[in-house]
């Protein structure tokens, strides 16, 4: 069974029903709207779906139990205006930036949806567009607010193409008027995920929070990391987040380039020790757009994130506009099962991160199951606390967690390892909680009977319940 969790961008090529349920029969763990592009009527209609598409998958006998939803802000960027055809630029041509339209000139003219862009782009190393695909030199400021640059290489802008100005800290607030709009939509749908795009502080999140509070909705807050400033405060974005991803695209023109893999590895790592799920995003099979086959090169990326155990890696532009989604899915569960088959030998459970009573359990938990060579970790989870800590420690079997929450079901399915499964619990007796399990294991052809397991559950010890380790054969 496959351990790293697969995120997917929905689109025009995969918003219908159809659509969206292949996906998930290829490998989909969670599907991820983007809120940059499309209206929220649009965006209400997917959720539906996949909403239907959850409890087709609850009635289905097999490893895919239900798809997470996950919504992303469009936080504070900048983007071209809409063009009905694309501006070409030819290589050493002065291109005109502005907040608003220009009469007709020599010059080429880019609107941009920043008011304050003059003044935040004196402060830029340079200009660039579709994440540096194009850059120009910054030539000068002019009184009215139009900025002229100089394209270092010729290119084509069309409408909505993303502008980073590196090294600014943009004068506007990461979390815009829209955003919270979104934030309020996210809360009244009821999604499992938020991402929010841009944060540059650990106080961001923190008001999204405590918005999300006083609208009585629990949602978990991912971190995208695409900033400087994000980096230098990861710290502390880390403790105030639910997980983080790591967003090369931002993330690879407000850095070096060949800081990346470095700054990639340093949060997964980071994240995967503080028991905060993470994903590795962005152009991890752009080439997939166009064709049906991966390059070598994008098959080693995906391959470079499995062998650091993270939790899940995540498609964009592949599944949401290209024209291959499905085989796109298809292939980066190959790379990744070939990966994770290649590292079963590579134990990595580490000790040192055992720091309370809670950790030190699932480490033993964990450790006996690796040790026995079990076929599976069962883990009994009301709120889904003890399966993400067990999933901190990499086991080498999956690890089946089965609760009584549709929502805890979802939330699991960014988590390492993790099969989520929703059962009703019974309170008074938990040896037919653990039976029921079983059998449901067995129904969705997870588990085969007199297979060796080991069990994190409560028992029956005084007529007390007791949280216990047990190794047990299934039914």
């Amino acid at each position: 069974m496959r351990f790293t969790k697969i995120v997917c961008t929905l689109g025009p090529s995969s918003r219908t029903k159809e659509q969206i349920l292949a996906l998930a029969h290829a490998g989909m763990n969670i599907a991820r709207i983007n809120l940059s592009h499309g209206t929220l009527a649009e965006h209400l209609a997917v959720i539906a779906l996949i909403k239907e598409i959850n409890e087709d998958l609850r009635m289905e006998s097999g490893p895919q139990t239900c798809v997470g939803i996950l919504l992303d802000t469009k936080g504070a960027e900048i983007r071209t205006g809409d063009v009905a055809e694309k501006v070409n630029v030819a290589k050493g041509e002065e291109i005109l930036f502005s907040p608003r339209p220009l009469p007709a000139g020599m010059n080429k003219v880019i609107v941009v949806d920043h008011e304050y862009f003059a003044q935040d782009a004196r402060e830029a190393e340079c200009i660039l567009i579709d994440n540096g695909i194009l850059r120009f030199d910054l030539v000068s400021v002019e009184d009215d607010g139009t900025v002229v640059a100089r394209a270092q290489e010729e290119g084509t802008i069309g409408s909505r193409r993303h502008v980073n100005l590196p090294g600014v800290n943009l004068s506007m607030p990461s979390l815009t008027p829209n955003d919270w709009r979104d934030i309020a939509f996210a809360a009244k749908e009821g999604v499992d995920f938020l991402a929010l795009s841009f944060v540059r502080e650990a106080k961001e999140i923190d008001e999204v929070r405590a918005f999300l509070e006083k609208q009585g909705a629990n949602i978990s807050l991912i971190a995208k990391i695409e900033t400087r400033q994000a980096v230098q405060h990861l710290h502390d974005i880390l403790i105030a987040s639910d997980a983080l991803m790591v967003a090369r695209g931002d993330l690879g023109v407000e850095v070096p380039f060949e800081m990346v893999p470095v700054i990639q590895d340093d949060i997964v790592r980071l994240a995967r020790n503080a028991g905060k799920p993470v994903i590795v995003a962005t152009h991890m099979l752009e080439s997939m757009i166009d064709a049906p086959m991966p390059t070598r090169a994008e098959a080693t990326d995906i391959a470079h994130a499995a062998m650091t155990r993270t939790d899940a890696t995540m498609l964009s532009g592949e599944t949401a506009s290209g024209s291959f989604p499905v085989e796109s899915v298809k292939a980066m569960v190959q790379v990744l099962c070939a990966t994770e088959e290649h590292l079963l030998d590579q134990k990595i459970s580490d000790t040192s991160l055992s720091q309370d009573a809670r950790s030190a359990r699932t480490l033993a938990a964990v450790t006996l199951a690796d040790a026995t060579r079990a076929d599976a970790l069962i883990v009994m989870t009301r709120t889904g606390k003890t399966a993400l800590e067990v999933s901190r420690f990499r086991p080498q079997v999956p690890i089946l967690a089965f609760t009584p929450s549709p929502d805890v079901q979802r939330m699991l399915q960014l988590s390492y390892g993790v099969l989520p499964i929703c059962i009703p619990f019974d309170e008074s007796n938990p040896e037919t909680t653990v039976k029921s399990a079983m059998n449901e294991g067995i129904r969705l052809k997870l588990l085969k009977p007199k297979q060796h397991v080991v069990l994190v559950s409560d028992t029956k010890a005084d007529e007390e319940n007791i949280s216990a380790i047990q190794m047990r054969n299934v039914l």
